[in-house]
């Protein structure tokens, strides 16, 4: 590290930030000092798919799924398709990050609710994991936390805290005693409640100004931590999202399908005893894994039958890909076979219905808007605001990519990250 430099920058993502939003927060005090002081790209492209997990770790790596290994926000587990294993833990991450190289770099590091961040080897670790089972909150964030932040985890722990927005406000207050503190030089904070919202009450609702203002607070108290801390002046500040939000109405369950054709065998309570075909569902789009994987003749029965339903407009799937087309087109691959697109007003779920399509008000819990679709997607636009040190004013760029960004703060923070996908956003640094 150079110590002379002595460099400190902020990431805040915004769980389901907009290009929509744009407008709007312009008005907004402190997110218009990142206009009036800094600059920004206004249209920021999510990856494939378009969800929480592999958008984060694209960011810290600058790569994209078919190398950072995180392709969903759940691992496939047809044995347990109504409750898989989210991608918690740092050790699925199969590529370098920015905390890999900063930590190596002699840089001291912290993550506030970053998603794929459970066991990560760095200094401050408050990472975003729930409880499965009989385990509750606090035991779970004490767990998988670092030590030295369990007085602040206990100072603000709260009992209803998985209602938003006590988890935004646990990890803002979290990340506020951090900034003053201890001064990580990278600092990465999610904050989730817009995308929760999103999901539940749709693209467009009247709580997302609401919220967003709430955010605007957040960024001012981080702000003024970074005063108070006396870092402002060394400090670049990043706000940004990971993917948009699109309605749909009617959802596309296929392991029902796949029932029915024998690929897939249930016991009384529909436990998954036994397959050769099961949709792993990630929103707006769903992975489609078959085996055996070298047994060509059932693999092109299954292409088939997913060919034959993109053709019925009624069935709500928009394209099929194999997986050897999403590599090549998206970086997108792992050990599923194809990949399906939904049409717009639908979105996949894992359940086994006996209908293809089922509209979301036979579901008892449903939400009504999804992630997950391609990166090129209407509705699937972030955007990226930016200023402090080493941030030009005044600047815009139309259109980048989250791929971009871990380029981008290596090259702020001095760090030799090597092949990565990306490349840094040098229109925005001085």
């Amino acid at each position: 590290m150079n110590k002379s430099l002595n460099p400190y920058l902020i990431v805040i993502s915004i769980d389901a930030l907009n290009a929509l939003d744009f407008d709007y927060i312009k008005t907004l005090p402190t997110f218009k000092t990142f206009f009036d002081e800094g600059s920004y790209v206004r249209q920021l492209m999510s990856i494939y798919p378009s969800l929480t997990y592999p958008c984060h770790t694209t960011m810290i790596t600058g790569m994209y799924p078919n190398r950072h290994g995180i392709v969903s926000n759940k691992i496939a587990q047809p044995s347990r398709y109504l409750h898989e294993s989210w991608y918690w833990y740092y050790n699925y991450i199969k590529a370098p990050t920015l905390f890999d190289y900063a930590m190596k770099g002699g840089y001291t590091c912290g993550a506030i609710m970053w998603p794929a961040m459970a066991g990560a080897p760095i200094t401050y670790n408050l990472p975003e994991i729930w409880p499965v089972k009989l385990e509750n909150f606090i035991k779970v964030y004490l767990k998988n936390s670092t030590k030295n932040l369990f007085c602040s985890i206990l100072k603000n722990f709260k009992p209803h805290l998985k209602i938003q927005p006590g988890v935004d406000n646990f990890s803002d207050n979290i990340a506020n005693e951090l900034i003053i503190r201890k001064q990580p030089h990278l600092l990465c904070i999610h904050f989730t409640e817009l995308d929760l919202t999103r999901h539940q009450l749709g693209l467009y609702n009247d709580k997302n100004k609401a919220i967003l203002r709430t955010m605007d607070g957040r960024l001012a108290k981080i702000i003024a931590s970074t005063k108070q801390a006396g870092i402002y002046d060394k400090t670049t500040f990043m706000v940004l999202g990971d993917h948009g939000t699109s309605n749909y109405n009617n959802y596309i369950c296929l392991n029902g399908l796949f029932k029915r054709k024998g690929w897939i065998k249930t016991n009384p309570n529909k436990k998954i005893i036994f397959w050769k075909a099961f949709a792993n569902a990630c929103g707006g789009s769903a992975h489609i894994y078959a085996r055996p994987q070298n047994d060509t003749t059932f693999l092109s029965k299954v292409y088939q039958t997913l060919t034959g339903l993109c053709a019925d407009p009624r069935n709500g799937i928009k394209c099929v890909y194999t997986n050897g087309e999403t590599n090549d087109l998206y970086g997108l691959n792992n050990d599923f076979q194809f990949v399906l697109e939904a049409a717009d007003g639908y979105a996949f779920r894992n359940n086994i219905c006996n209908s293809l399509v089922v509209p979301i008000s036979h579901f008892k819990r449903s939400n009504v808007a999804d992630h997950g679709f391609l990166p090129s997607h209407q509705t699937m636009r972030t955007m990226l605001l930016a200023k402090g040190r080493g941030i030009c004013s005044n600047i815009m760029i139309p259109r980048a990519s989250l791929i971009n960004i871990a380029p981008t703060i290596a090259k702020l923070l001095h760090l030799p990250m090597k092949n990565m996908a990306g490349t840094s956003l040098n229109k925005l640094l001085t």
